[in-house]
C-alpha cells in the first residue's frame, strides 16, 4: 500500500468479556497518521474523511467508521478527549444522516469496486460488523439509546443472504460467512470476515442475546474450519477467490493481530497456531525474500491454471 507507514504496531486491543466494551479487540489507533497525513483520506469542511474516485468525492462507509473508532479508543485513553468526542458525535451525526434503510434493517452502501468488479450500491459484512461495534460503543459513551436501537437494526443486516441482496453465505459444508466483498463467486475475505463477527461479539456482550451468541460461535467454527485456506507456507493470502498474498503491512498489522485476538477472546489453539506461525513467516528474511517473487509469480500461475 502506497505511503503507508510501516513501522507502525496495531497489535491486540483490550480483550474482555464484560459488557462494557471499552477499546476495540485491536488497537488500531496508531493508524490514525494516515488519515491525518492524507495517505488514505482527506477531511472535508465538516470533519469527514473522505478519498477521490473517479475524478469525485467518495465518503468511504469503512474508513469514516474505523476512524470513529481510532477517535473512540483515543478519547479512552485520555488523549485530546473532548476533540475526540467531538469527533465521534460528528461521525455518528453522518453516519445516521446517510445509512438507508434494507427491509428491516440499516446498510451503508458503497461505490463501485474494481478489484472485486462490484457494480455501486453493494453492502459489506465488514463495514456493517464494524458499524456495530462502534455504535455499541457509542451508545455507552453517549449513554444514548438511539445508538442502540440503530446497532440492533445493523444486526438485522446479518440474516440476509447474499441472493436476497446481502452479504451472507453459508458454504457446502454449512459454514456461515459474512462477505466484506460480496462477489457473485465467493471470496470469503479472511479479515473482513472477522471484523465483522466482533461486531456480532459486541452485540451478544452488551445485550445478551442468544442469537448473536449462537451466530459468534458458528462464525468462530467456520474460521476453525477454513483457516488453513490462508495459509501459505512462507506467508498468509488474503481471500480465497483471488488467493493473493498480503502486503508486509497487512500481515504484521492485520492478520497476525487480529489471529492474537481471536485466541485470547477464544481460548482456541489453532488461532494461536497461525499467529505464532505468520509472525515467525514475517521475521524470517528468506520467507520475506520468497513472498516478494511469489507476489509477481503468484498470480500469473493462476492465471494458467484457468
Amino acid at each position: 500500500m502506497k505511503g503507508v507507514d510501516n513501522s507502525l504496531n496495531l497489535g491486540v486491543g483490550h480483550i474482555s468479556h464484560d459488557e462494557f466494551l471499552g477499546k476495540y479487540y485491536q488497537n488500531i489507533s496508531p493508524a490514525i497518521v494516515h488519515v491525518q497525513r492524507g495517505i488514505f483520506a482527506k477531511f472535508d469542511e465538516n470533519g469527514i474523511p473522505h478519498t477521490y474516485h473517479s475524478n469525485r468525492i467518495n465518503y468511504s462507509p469503512v474508513l469514516i467508521i474505523q476512524y470513529a473508532i481510532m477517535c473512540h479508543d483515543l478519547y479512552l485513553n485520555g488523549k485530546n478527549t473532548e476533540e475526540n468526542k467531538a469527533n465521534i458525535l460528528n461521525i455518528m451525526n453522518w453516519l445516521d444522516k446517510n445509512s438507508e434503510v434494507f427491509k428491516d434493517a440499516i446498510v451503508w452502501r458503497s461505490i463501485a469496486n474494481e478489484q472485486y468488479n462490484l457494480p455501486e450500491g453493494w453492502v459489506s459484512g465488514m463495514y456493517q460488523g464494524q458499524a456495530l461495534s462502534l455504535y455499541l460503543r457509542a451508545y455507552q459513551l453517549f449513554e444514548d439509546e438511539k445508538y442502540l436501537n440503530t446497532a440492533l437494526k445493523v444486526f438485522n443486516s446479518f440474516k440476509y443472504d447474499y441472493s436476497e441482496g446481502g452479504f451472507k453465505r453459508v458454504d457446502k459444508h454449512n459454514c456461515i460467512w459474512f462477505e466484506e466483498y460480496p462477489t457473485p463467486e465467493p471470496s470469503y475475505v479472511l479479515n473482513g470476515f472477522i471484523y465483522a463477527i466482533w461486531g456480532i461479539y459486541d452485540l451478544y456482550r452488551v445485550t445478551k442475546s442468544h442469537e448473536a451468541k449462537e451466530l459468534w460461535d458458528s462464525c468462530v467454527n467456520t474460521l476453525e474450519v477454513n483457516l488453513h485456506k490462508y495459509d501459505a507456507w512462507y506467508w498468509s493470502v488474503y481471500d480465497q477467490l483471488k488467493e493473493q498474498l498480503v502486503s508486509y503491512y497487512y500481515q504484521k498489522n492485520v492478520h497476525i493481530p487480529i489471529m492474537q485476538v481471536m485466541y485470547e477472546l477464544t481460548e482456541k489453539e489453532i488461532f494461536n497456531k497461525y499467529a505464532i506461525k505468520w509472525e515467525k513467516n514475517l521475521n524470517n528474511s528468506f520467507h520475506r525474500f520468497i513472498t516478494q517473487i511469489m507476489y509477481r509469480v503468484k498470480p500469473r500461475l493462476k492465471k494458467l491454471r484457468k
